[in-house]
């Protein structure tokens, strides 16, 4: 397998976890492929007695290595008959026996806990086959200590999953953390809690030690710089501001942030010169350093970065302790196999990928990069050595990761560069300090205040240069996207670079070739003309978007801003952003409640909108007036749309306006801002679909007037589901395939009505709700109509 047999092995055992998760095969199907390569693998070993026989081997070998990480993984997705979270979802209070696992984490307004679940009661029943961790959440957990027994009353719930496309999972984060549910107590204390048997653990000395810290770190810091010191040496980032939080992401800053290898390696510079000051024979001291990096990864809470970076680390400094020749991408495979061979699913997870994404692009493209560097500027002074090798050492960790953070944000950060060889050497100071400044507030608190009067001033320097930097004119694009071909063509061109000296380049040429003439001739061939709807899960409110053959978009409704939930800024802006979307052709607010035109604002600020069409029938409340001053000022037409009018520009589809109050003289129907809702007509070749709004009874009988123009393939589902809407005449009229229901689970409202999910589904209306299924596609290309979500 060459020198990295490490590297191979990490890339099969990869592809297995990654095929099991996307194919999902069954169990015997997975043990049978593992012990078929196995066997296979062995028959040849016996038997190898040339080159092509050893070729054989090594293949055999990965294949079995690939069907281990399908059968690691198959087991991991399997949930047994006595986990916590089949219990999961019924809103009825249960009782959970159990033992904390570590110490609570303060949030913003409560505090949350591991919990390894041991017994539960539900209504009448006691349920002592229970295993698996819940996440706890409760406004007064601060008391529980690592191991103590407790008894908890609250409901259980499932983390979301993918709710929206490219959005977040949060369930597949916290099952690769060995989290099965969610719990809420619904009580301020628990029930009842008995300390742990043993009064010393290692986990409550971690705890007891974050603790002190919390208590040093006020004494020479506060405001916002303490904030950002609570993160950088604690990984605790909830108090830091919103709006600075929002810097460091647009500049591509925000790994200084999350307690990751970087960290680990501010503190492993600090222990060797701890370790050199303190005279230990180099000999001995990577023992000294391992020891010290895993107790500061206990004190972290043993986050996945910090175990990754511990372990290379590890693998690092005990190779070069015994002399023997370390090969980094090998150290870093090693590390890979050994996490993944633990939980399979952190192979999924964001961190996992830039992590590794980072430390492989400093292993290949850090020397050639030094070099190249040399050549442009012949440097003989030694801090401009140490400028270029930071600017290295930058820059190969940034162009390792790009694909990865474009394609997930959405996001080109053209300052990060840059800010890292600013901002990196300024964070290690910042760390140091604060980390003298605790180690000597025992014996000195004159040296203490030094100390801390340098790790608040660099923390400043630090919040005040990346909202500077953040404020550049280009700091970073928005809606980026990157296609498939174009990744492929860059990762080769890193490629190239790498192997530039080496017989391997003669190979990327003709696979450039293969990859323009597969992009070329896909544009060449074209594809059938096809329509997209995307009904989003903005939770109690409206929001879906129709891209049309053209490249031209329709967005209908906004949905909701109550409080804190802004649909626009949380679900919709990032979805545009992660697709490229930059331009909105048009947007049309059925009626102006808060639940349909509450992420107008938001989508206003952050992209360009040709258009916004609304209801005749509008209200002074504040959300319209602010909506109304945005417009103006931003020179964005709006008006009204009446019944019968078209929007043109999306052709060759027929957008239509089928009801709005103007013309009826009813006030009945006119003044209910429902009925009112203007309700839109799509028909592309020979499929259609009705968007009512939400139009009530009164407003559908109105509709029925013009029965021949309802007939639709595809129907939003009037007023979330409510009984006022949804008549069976309307039904009967309109004859749809499908009906989609946005609605929001736990809604104060009882949407959807179990009245009209029973008619829909007597009269053969295939249903689905935003609430069970979270964002829903629907494509056609004029001819049939199929759902991809």
């Amino acid at each position: 397998m060459g020198r990295r047999p490490a590297l191979l092995l990490a890339l099969a055992f990869g592809g297995g976890i990654v095929g099991q998760h996307l194919w999902n095969f069954p169990l015997s199907l997975t043990v049978i492929v593992f012990l078929a390569a196995t066997l296979s693998a062995f028959f040849f070993c016996t038997r190898a007695r040339s080159a092509a026989w050893n070729i054989a081997v090594d293949t055999l070998l990965l294949a079995a290595v690939c069907g281990a990480g399908m059968l690691r993984t198959a087991f991991e997705q399997r949930v047994p008959s006595g986990a916590v979270s089949r219990w999961a979802g019924d809103e009825k209070e249960i009782l959970l026996l159990g033992k904390t696992l570590e110490a609570p984490e303060q949030r913003r307004e409560y505090w949350r806990v591991a919990f390894a679940v041991r017994a539960m009661r539900r209504s009448d029943s006691i349920v002592t086959n229970v295993r698996g961790n819940v996440l706890v959440s409760g406004k007064q957990l601060q008391n529980l200590a690592p191991g103590a027994d407790a008894i908890l009353r609250g409901r259980l719930r499932l983390a979301d999953e993918e709710r929206n496309p490219g959005e977040f999972d949060y369930r597949m984060y916290l099952r690769a953390h060995d989290i099965s549910a969610l719990f809420y107590c619904s009580d301020s204390l628990p029930l009842w809690t008995r300390p742990a048997l043993t009064r010393w653990s290692l986990a409550q000395l971690s705890a007891d030690t974050r603790a002190w810290l919390k208590k040093q770190l006020p004494k020479f810091s506060r405001g916002q710089e303490l904030a950002l010191l609570k993160g950088l040496l604690l990984g605790e980032i909830e108090e830091i501001d919103q709006e600075i939080m929002e810097s460091f992401a647009r500049t591509g800053l925000i790994h200084i942030l999350s307690v990751s290898g970087l960290h680990v390696g501010f503190i492993a510079l600090l222990l060797m010169l701890a370790a050199s000051l303190a005279r230990i024979p180099k000999r001995r001291q990577w023992l000294f350093i391992v020891i010290a990096l895993w107790c500061y990864a206990h004190l972290t809470g043993l986050k996945p970065p910090i175990v990754r970076a511990s372990l290379m680390a590890t693998a690092l400094l005990a190779g070069r302790a015994f002399e023997r020749e370390t090969n980094l991408p090998n150290n870093i495979s090693v590390a890979a196999l050994l996490i993944l061979l633990w939980h399979p699913l952190q192979l999924l997870q964001l961190g996992f990928q830039l992590s590794f994404l980072a430390m492989f692009g400093l292993a290949y493209l850090y020397k050639p990069l030094l070099v190249l560097f040399a050549r442009i500027i012949p440097w003989r002074w030694q801090p401009l050595r140490w400028a270029m090798a930071l600017l290295a050492a930058s820059l190969a960790a940034q162009l390792a990761t790009l694909p990865i953070i474009v394609t997930t944000y959405g996001r080109l950060p053209l300052t990060a560069i840059w800010g890292n060889l600013m901002v990196i050497p300024v964070s290690f100071l910042t760390v140091a300090t604060a980390t003298l400044a605790c180690t000597c507030a025992p014996f000195s608190n004159f040296v203490m205040q030094v100390y801390g009067a340098v790790a608040d001033c660099a923390a400043a320097f630090m919040l005040k240069f990346t909202h500077w930097l953040a404020t550049l004119p280009f700091a970073y694009i928005e809606g980026v996207r990157l296609a498939p071909w174009l990744i492929v063509s860059y990762l080769l061109l890193l490629a190239t670079f790498v192997t530039w000296r080496k017989s391997t380049r003669r190979w990327l040429l003709p696979c450039a070739l293969l990859v323009l003439n597969v992009h070329v001739w896909n544009e060449a061939l074209g594809e059938v003309p096809r329509l997209r709807v995307t009904f989003f899960d903005v939770g109690q409110g409206d929001a879906a978007v129709l891209e049309f053959p053209q490249g031209k978009r329709l967005l209908i409704d906004t949905g909701p801003w109550r409080g804190e939930t802004n649909a626009g800024a949380s679900v919709l802006v990032p979805y545009f952003h992660r697709q490229g979307i930059r331009r909105l052709h048009a947007v049309v607010i059925s009626h102006p409640h808060t639940d349909h035109l509450g992420g107008l604002p938001a989508l206003l600020s952050a992209l360009q909108i040709d258009t916004v069409y609304q209801c005749s029938n509008t209200t002074s409340s504040e959300l319209v007036q602010r909506c109304a001053r945005l417009m103006d000022s931003l020179h964005v037409p709006y008006r009204a749309l009446h019944a019968g009018e078209q929007l043109h520009g999306f052709s060759p589809a027929a957008v239509t306006a089928l009801c709005s109050s103007t013309g009826d003289q009813n006030p009945s129907w006119r003044d209910n801002l429902n009925d009112a809702s203007l309700v839109i007509k799509i028909i592309f070749g020979k499929t259609s679909l009705l968007f009512p709004g939400d139009v009530e009874q009164l407003g559908e009988a109105h509709l029925l007037q013009h029965t021949p123009a309802l007939d639709s393939d595809l129907l939003k589902v009037g007023h979330h589901g409510s009984r006022t809407s949804s008549s069976e005449v309307f039904l009967r009229a309109v004859t749809p395939q499908w009906a989609v229901i946005s609605v929001g689970r736990y809604n104060r409202f009882g949407h959807p009505h179990a009245e009209i999910l029973e008619r829909y589904a007597r009269l053969g209306i295939h249903m689905l709700r935003t609430s069970q299924n979270g964002a829903v596609i629907f494509e056609t290309d004029g001819n049939s109509l199929q759902r991809t979500r």
